[in-house]
């Protein structure tokens, strides 16, 4: 009699997990589709990751980007829209027979809002997370009101 395993899902890939990763990929590439900064999908292979925070004084913009050199990434901001742009390349060390990591052209389009000093915008990259300051303008700033 042929021995049978306890755990029948060892080994195996719950199907649950295909439809996360289905209903990721159809989020990436709606993302890609409706974005301000849409592309033909052979122009820009994959979508950085991006974490937006605010606080009273500023957003701040947190880009995954693993990988990749200072070198490799171009930030530019024209009519309220920031864009984070660059490319990571593939450095082989040998003949590849399977990957999944991502590779290639990409570009994110933020649309920020009108009240923001561009002029101190800054930007730090370390460890691969690109990290974006956008100062919010004087008169943006939200402060507490007295009431009298």
């Amino acid at each position: 009699m042929p021995m049978r395993s306890l755990a029948p899902w060892s080994g195996r890939r719950l199907p649950t997990s295909d439809i996360f990763n289905q209903f990721e990929e159809f989020i990436n590439e709606f993302d890609r589709s409706f974005s301000p900064g849409f592309a033909a999908r052979s122009e820009f292979e994959y979508t950085p990751a991006l974490d937006l925070e605010e606080n009273d004084n500023a957003y701040m913009i947190y880009a995954d980007l693993p990988g990749m050199k200072k070198s490799d990434i171009k930030l530019d901001f024209n009519n309220n829209v920031l864009t984070i742009s660059g490319e990571r390349l593939r450095e082989t060390k040998g003949e590849g027979k399977f990957t999944e990591r991502v590779y290639g052209k990409f570009q994110r389009n933020l649309s920020l809002p009108s009240q923001v000093n561009a002029d101190k915008i800054q930007a730090h990259f370390e460890d691969g997370v690109l990290e974006i300051t956008v100062p919010k303008a004087e008169g943006a700033r939200s402060h507490s009101i007295k009431i009298m």
